[in-house]
Parts: C-alpha cells; structure tokens; sequence
C-alpha cells in the first residue's frame, strides 16, 4: 500500500481535533502546567512541587471521571469535576499531604486502579484488553513523543555547533522548554489519540507473547508452584510452622500466575490450560500457607507497616482466588473494585491507618519483652535500666528485639517517653560489653563462638580531670608518658620504675594493681558494662604505702577468674 504524507498528516489533525473534543479539561490542565513550568524556568523561580504534581493527578482523575460518564448524560459530572479540588489546590497544607502515605496510595494505587475500572467492562477478556490498550498506548505515545524529540534537538545543535551559536542562551531555554512541552503535553496527548483510537479494539496475542507466555513463564509458574508444594509437604511431615518470609514468595507466585493467567486470554494457542484452568482451587492450599506464614510473622515480631500493607495486598489475593473458584463469580474487575475499597478504607479510615496501627502493636511488643525479661515496672509501665550481667547474655534474642521494639516506638516521642528512656541506646547502655553489638545491630557470632565471659575493660584519664595530692610525698615525677617515656616499663605483669637508674627503684605486680583498685573502685569487670565516670577514675589513682599512681590508660581482662592487666601508661608518680 502506498505512503501518503497528506492523508497522515490529515488522520493526524483529525486525531488531535477529535481529543481536544472529547477531553477539553484534561487538555487544559495539562497546557497550564506546561505554561506554568515553563514561565518557572524563564524567570529563574521554584516552581511549586506540590501544586504541580496535583495538577497531573487531577488531569488523570479527569480522564478516569470521563471515560466512566461516557458521552450520555452523565457527562454534566465530567464539566464540573474539577471545581473540588479547587480547595485542595489552594490548602496551605498540601505539601505536607503529598509527603504522606495518604497522597501516596490515592496518587499511586487508587488512581491507576480506578483508571482500570472506569471502563466497566465485565467480561475478562475486553478487561484484559482494555489493560493492554492502556500499556500500549503509553508506551507508543512515550517512544513518538521522545523519539521527535530527540531528532529535534539533534537537529538543533547541531545547527549550533555548524553555525557557531551554542552559546546562545536562547538553544538552552528552548531545549529546556521544549521538553517540558514533550512530557506534560505531547506525550499525553498522544497516549489520549490512541486510547480514544483502539478504545473498543479487539487486542490479540502477538507470537512474541505467545512465546514468552508459553514457553517462559508458564514452565516457570508450574515449577514455582511444585516448589511450593515441596515445601508444604515438608511441614505437614515434619509438623512445624512455616518460615514467615514464606508470605512474601506465595504473594509474589501467585499475583506472577494470576497476571499469566489474565494475559493467557490474549492467545489463540495456549499451553497447560488444566493448570489455568484449576488454579485458584490448586492455590488455596498455598493461600494457607501464605495465612500460617504472616501469622507466625506478625506473632513473632509485631505489626509493622509494610507488613500491614503485606495483609492488605494477601486479602485481596485471596479475595481474587475466591472470586476465580467459581467462572459465573470469577471477573477482573470485581478484584480491583474490592483492591480499591481496600486501600481506600487503609488511606481514609483513622481506625486503619497503618502507621498507628503499627505502632500500637510495637508498644505492646515491648510492654511484653520487658516484662519477660523483668524490666517492667507494673505500676508506672516504665522501662527499667538497672545495669545488667553477663547472665543477661542468655536472653540476648529478647533483648534484641526489645531495642527493635524501642527503635520502631522511637517514632512517636509521647510512646517512647511512657519507657522512661530517651531512646533505645540507653538500652544498650545497660548492657554488657559484649552484647552490645548484637543487640544494636543484631550482629551474630562466629560459627562455633559463644560471647565472651571475659569482657575487656578499657579506661582512659579523661583531658580536663582533677586531683588533689597531699604533702605526704618527696618526690614528684609528671607526664612520663611524654617527657620521660623510658623512666617506667610494664613487662610480664609487672609495672617497674627505673627514674634514670639502671636498676629498677619500685616494682609492683600487675595483679596487685588490678585487685587493689578494683577493690577501691568497687567495680566488677564480670558485669559486663562500662564503669562509670566515678569508678573510672578511682581506677586510674593507685595509692598504697610507698606510692601514688596516676595511670593516662588502663586496660584489663578477666582470664579464668584471674584479673590480668593487657597494657598501661603512666601519667605522674609521687614517691614518699
């Protein structure tokens, strides 16, 4: 057949004549957000985020409000749709409800979910194709669009570049302006042609989906669910629960199986149709599975809002394996009625709001570990930070996900203050040494290594420190560490003062040291926890009959019950 420009070009205004027809305000709204983009570049201002982003979405629920009134009476509704959001668009909180899951579910979910159902089409097979004209359409209307585009701005600079004018201002704010025509105006209105074009079109398979359908993803599908059922015979032998990651794999296999299935529709020729055919009865043994999975899951470790989400998303799948057990019941857009009911009622509804709900259920959880573990106090509920032991480290797991329960409070500071505790470090404060990686970041031991019983203490002579010395000494030797470094030793466990001789003139053993001063000090190394400012420094001031000792640094271990100094440095002697 021959090519003729004219007549392509003539389909091409008759196209355009026909949209602006059939979609004035959608037109509009999409030419003052282009104008408004634009004006915002040429005059160097901020455009306002917010307010733009909701122009595109009104545009779109535009487009959902006329499809679904049609070209009957009902399209009066479509003339004055716009007019509420008027106020939404004049709210002085609107930038703080975009941020929000609210806006987010509305703009993301509900809308693209309410675009597939505006058509109404109840019968599976123009549902799915209603879906692939969408798809097709934007994905046309976005390579047209881009691809005269980019040959646009080829051509121009390399104009520029022919006839020296690259530097001109003017080549930078059409390439700038004209993108911003290309994607809030042309590719709109070319994905509007071609929707309003193949509006009722019977869409078939072509050979490269009938390929990938038959031959990629069906075998795949098949052999994901044997694995699956591999897996569920295990737990009926062996009795036990199912790992509650496993939610996540059924959710993913089965939303993969059922888009397989939608899509199957497309083709003339089709494969494993027994398996299509009987799905939703082949998957309720897996929609169990999915149910026990999140249960364990949420009994475990509590509500958190993906998980929340996770149950949202598994009603509606089983919403949908319900609906497909029956073909008189089993129709597309039954399921994305009730998907839109849902997410509406999780964004709308202040009883279901996940965030909240979340957040209760993590409260409880650590209302529940502490007092396990005992550190609840029953009559103000208030978190009790008493030092603990190394005995603790056998309920390292409840601790740790108490801190997981404190950081997920942590973010409501009215939930976090009925602890008592400013946040969940001050937890892991309380712990010993030993714990305290693990129970912050839930780092595991070595393969074949337990937690040490032998915690290492390290205490440094804090910069701004002060002593008072009596006169009972006769001789005074300072800063050893930097003036004199070669004046003391401590080898083999034993602290020597040479004091310019060549023989030593006091020596005192690193056993003696360790068990005086934390006799004096009154700390205990097996504790596991830091010692406290007051402790530190009374383990750094050595005294007995013959000295006194001030240590910059000190760092001791307990081997086999036996107190044993690994390093020292020594800061000022006084001698008697």
């Amino acid at each position: 057949m021959k090519w003729n420009l004219r007549e392509r070009l003539a389909d091409l205004r008759a196209g355009l004549l026909s949209v602006l027809r059939r979609h004035p305000l959608e037109l509009a709204l999409l030419l003052a957000l282009s104008v408004t983009l634009i004006v915002s570049l040429e005059t160097d201002r901020e455009p306002n985020g917010p307010r733009l982003l909701v122009m595109g979405w009104v545009a779109l629920l535009l487009l959902v409000v006329n499809l679904l009134a049609g070209r009957g009476p009902w399209r009066r509704i479509y003339w004055v749709t716009w007019a509420p959001f008027v106020p939404l668009f004049l709210w002085p909180g609107l930038s703080e409800w975009v941020g929000s899951a609210q806006a987010v579910i509305t703009m993301l979910i509900l809308t693209p979910l309410a675009l597939l159902a505006c058509r109404r089409a109840s019968s599976n097979e123009r549902f799915v194709a209603d879906v692939v004209v969408y798809l097709r359409s934007a994905v046309l209307a976005l390579l047209f669009a881009y691809v005269a585009y980019g040959l646009f701005e080829a051509i121009l600079w390399s104009a520029a570049y022919i006839f020296g004018f690259t530097e001109a201002r003017w080549v930078a704010h059409l390439t700038a302006d004209l993108f911003v025509v290309t994607q809030f105006l042309a590719v709109p209105t070319l994905f509007l042609l071609m929707l309003d074009r193949w509006a009722e079109a019977r869409v078939k398979g072509s050979r490269i989906l009938e390929i990938l359908l038959n031959w990629v993803f069906t075998p795949a599908v098949a052999a994901y669910a044997a694995v699956l059922y591999l897996y569920l015979l295990k737990i009926l032998f062996t009795w036990t629960l199912p790992e509650g990651g496993v939610a996540y794999l059924v959710f993913g296999f089965t939303m993969t199986a059922l888009a397989v299935k939608a899509l199957r529709l497309l083709l003339e020729k089709r494969t494993l149709d027994w398996f299509y055919d009987r799905f939703s009865l082949l998957s309720l043994p897996l929609a169990a599975l999915f149910w026990v999975g999140v249960a364990r899951r949420v009994g475990e470790y509590g509500l958190t809002v993906p998980r929340i989400y996770l149950l949202l998303c598994g009603g509606v799948m089983t919403l949908c394996i319900g609906l497909f057990l029956s073909r008189r019941t089993g129709r597309y857009l039954w399921v994305v009625l009730g998907a839109i009911a849902a997410f509406a009622a999780v964004a709308y509804i202040p009883a279901l709001e996940p965030e909240q709900a979340a957040l209760r259920s993590q409260t409880r959880r650590a209302e529940r570990l502490a007092a396990r573990l005992g550190r609840l106090d029953a009559a103000t509920g208030r978190l009790s930070l008493a030092p603990a032991s190394l005995a603790d480290t056998a309920c390292r797991k409840e601790y740790r996900e108490l801190y997981e329960a404190l950081e997920y409070v942590e973010r409501d500071s009215a939930a976090l203050a009925r602890f008592g505790v400013e946040g969940p470090n001050d937890l892991v404060e309380i712990l010993p040494t030993v714990m305290h990686d693990y129970v912050r970041w839930g780092w595991e031991p070595a393969a074949g290594e337990e937690i040490e019983a032998n915690p290492f203490v390290e205490v440094n002579l804090p910069y701004n420190a002060g002593f008072e010395v009596d006169g009972r000494y006769s001789r005074c030797h300072v800063n050893l560490t930097v003036w004199d470094p070669e004046a003391y030793a401590f080898e083999n466990d034993t602290l020597r003062f040479y004091l310019g001789g060549k023989r030593p003139e006091l020596e005192i053993a690193g056993a003696e040291v360790l068990k005086k001063q934390l006799q004096r000090s009154g700390f205990d190394p097996s504790s596991g926890v830091e010692p406290s400012a007051e402790e530190a420094l009374q383990l750094l001031d050595y005294r007995d009959d013959r000295c006194r000792i001030l240590f910059d640094h000190i760092s001791f271990e307990r081997r086999d019950s036996v107190g044993v100094i690994t390093s020292l440095t020594v800061h000022s002697l006084w001698l008697r």
